[in-house]
């Protein structure tokens, strides 16, 4: 059965502040961010993502991954990594697109700095347009596949929409379910399906879309 969960609040979050001055140990292939709106709707054999006002671009099978890290205070990066290790990525600003680091700090050779690169040359700079965006923002919920986490039941929404999922376990409190953008968070408690009012951040932007996806959580029997 759906589960009866409460509308998101709404919370301005503060915009993002300076750029912080690159700190990294590696030669990082040169990059230009570029002001150019991709189709929200990734081209066959490629896969789009998008954290904050910045997107990527990567070939399937090109053994990048791209997510996004986001703290109460820390300034929205979006991560480029190796899936085989993830310790050596590039962090870019969620915002701008500047270099913020690049790891790991303790091994000088960077042995995925060809396909991070590739990704790297892709970047551009598009602030989102939820009208367009894929779902949770616009258009119908997929049909599937869902992910399991406690007692509920969620679906995986498109990299390219910018939204994004995590957890965490508190102690106490238990385990939550984090719906992320670069702007925005949200704990769902996973044995109830409960959004927390105390630690939400909603920016005003993101707020429809956070509701619509709420929308979807199932309560799962085990």
């Amino acid at each position: 059965m759906p589960a009866t969960i409460a509308p998101s609040p709404v919370m301005d979050t503060p915009s993002p502040g300076p750029d912080e001055a690159p700190e990294y140990q590696l030669d990082v292939p040169s990059f230009a961010p570029v002001a150019t709106c991709l189709p929200s709707v990734s081209a066959p054999g490629t896969k789009t993502w998008r954290w904050g006002d910045v997107t990527i671009v990567t070939p399937e099978g090109s053994g990048v991954h791209v997510g996004g890290i986001l703290g109460p205070q820390a300034q929205p990066v979006m991560a480029i990594f190796s899936e085989t290790d993830t310790s050596e990525r590039i962090l870019i600003d969620a915002f701008s697109g500047q270099l913020v680091s690049a790891g790991p700090d303790d091994d000088p050779v960077f042995e995925k700095q060809k396909e991070i690169g590739a990704a790297l040359a892709t970047v551009s700079i598009c602030p989102i347009d939820p009208s367009t965006a894929p779902w949770p923002y616009a258009g119908p919920s997929p049909n599937g596949p869902r992910r399991t986490l406690g007692k509920i039941s969620f679906l995986q929404p498109d990299p390219a929409s910018g939204v994004q999922w995590t957890f965490e376990i508190d102690d106490p409190g238990g385990m939550f379910l984090l719906l992320q953008t670069a702007r925005s968070e949200v704990a769902i408690d996973a044995e109830t399906g409960a959004v927390s009012q105390e630690t939400a951040r909603i920016h005003a932007d993101d707020k429809v879309a956070f509701d619509r996806y709420i929308a979807t959580i199932q309560i799962v029997e085990k």
